[in-house]
């Protein structure tokens, strides 16, 4: 039910949220006159989506943070849930971007990318299949929430070929599936944890020296040539590597203070998406790493709150709905800064709250709604107790 006063949540989590989405809106008009080409109508065009995308998303942050939607019963989350599958399968017949399979156009205006909400949704799924302690039926909906994120997983990077999604969906869900302490599902948390650390070295040695030998082979498939990539990108200057090496070169470009908003070079014509995927050079070679710190502190002005609460509080669905949301984030930005600095492969996952994209920032607002919704819901519990004290 709407509160009688509309709530805002944590205002260090609020402020970090509206700061990182002006700031964000900002570096996108910039990044996207590398696409302008001189066309100001165009960037017209790109504030006004922006403008719609941004109120989009605090419109479905306000009601997640004022509706208690964790407490969605079973049938309807299932029926959601089958939805979702089903979108998300629909999206290979719409035509590929970049490799993958992960857009549904809307005419020539946007595209929807399915997945993001998905991974939000999982967050929903864990409440419903985790939280409730049904005893005897325990086991039977864990089962159900690890074959449904299994099922999403297989769907996103077998189906759609998004990596970044995948990985994103399944670490964020593996997380909080170990939430729970209920006896009868300490087993099979360990056996999950077995198969993450299975994937991990799996992905360890996918990296070494003697497979990326085997695998130069096969590396015009897009997914092995971004291994390739990561591992040396200066070998595959100009094929897979191009982008990450302009990267670098932007980032040492921009030094301390950078070159000024507006002024990056590297965006009119080294980068395929200088507003989404590679959105965080185009910022360090205008800002510099200041710039870089000015994200670093609103996401820890961001994420620091939902970590603590989550520590903080005795509801199971508190801690899965803190700590997916946290989650979320922090495996994005992992993954995003990973990508563009060559730590790791290139996913194409978004910088959340900063790249451009609809889908992502409605969902990432949706998210931090969640989270806020519980962590108002932990505020009023203190606020009783210390009342009762007193």
């Amino acid at each position: 039910m709407l509160k009688n006063k509309i709530a805002l949540g944590d205002k260090r989590v609020a402020f970090a949220a509206f700061a990182l989405l002006i700031f964000g809106s900002l570096m996108i008009v910039s990044a996207e006159m590398g696409n302008s080409a001189g066309d100001t109508s165009y960037l017209t065009t790109v504030i006004i989506k922006q403008a719609v995308f941004a109120i989009a998303g605090i419109v479905v942050y306000l009601i997640m943070t004022n509706f208690r939607m964790q407490r969605i019963g079973i049938v309807p989350c299932i029926f959601i849930y089958m939805m979702l599958l089903a979108v998300l399968i629909s999206c290979r017949f719409f035509g590929q971007i970049n490799g993958a399979y992960a857009w549904i156009p809307i005419g020539s205006i946007a595209t929807i990318q399915p997945s993001e909400f998905a991974k939000v949704f999982m967050i929903l799924f864990a409440c419903s299949m985790l939280c409730r302690d049904r005893k005897e039926n325990n086991r039977k909906f864990f089962w159900w929430y690890a074959g449904g994120t299994a099922l999403f997983t297989v769907v996103i990077l077998g189906w759609q070929h998004d990596l970044g999604s995948a990985v994103v969906l399944f670490v964020m869900s593996y997380c909080m599936a170990m939430i729970p302490r209920y006896k009868e599902l300490q087993q099979y948390q360990l056996y999950m944890t077995f198969a993450v650390i299975g994937v991990i070295v799996l992905a360890g040695i996918a990296l070494s020296p003697p497979v990326t030998e085997i695998l130069k082979k096969h590396s015009d498939n897009y997914m092995i040539g971004r291994f390739l990539a990561a591992a040396d990108p200066f070998l595959y200057q100009y094929d897979n590597g191009y982008h990450i090496i302009m990267s670098l070169v932007s980032f040492a470009n921009g030094g301390l203070f950078g070159l000024g908003y507006g002024n990056s070079i590297h965006k009119y014509m080294n980068f395929p998406n200088p507003d989404n995927d590679f959105i965080l050079p185009v910022i360090v070679e205008e800002l510099g790493i200041v710039g870089f710190l000015i994200i670093l502190i609103l996401y820890g002005l961001l994420l620091i709150p939902l970590i603590r609460a989550s520590l903080r509080s005795n509801s199971t669905v508190g801690k899965v709905t803190l700590l997916g949301v946290f989650m979320y984030f922090i495996l994005h930005f992992i993954l995003n800064v990973g990508g563009v600095s060559g730590l790791i492969p290139l996913t194409g996952v978004p910088l959340l709250m900063i790249s451009s994209g609809g889908s992502s920032l409605v969902a990432c607002m949706g998210a931090l709604g969640l989270a806020q919704n519980e962590m108002v819901r932990l505020r009023k519990e203190n606020d009783e107790d210390h009342s009762g004290k007193v």
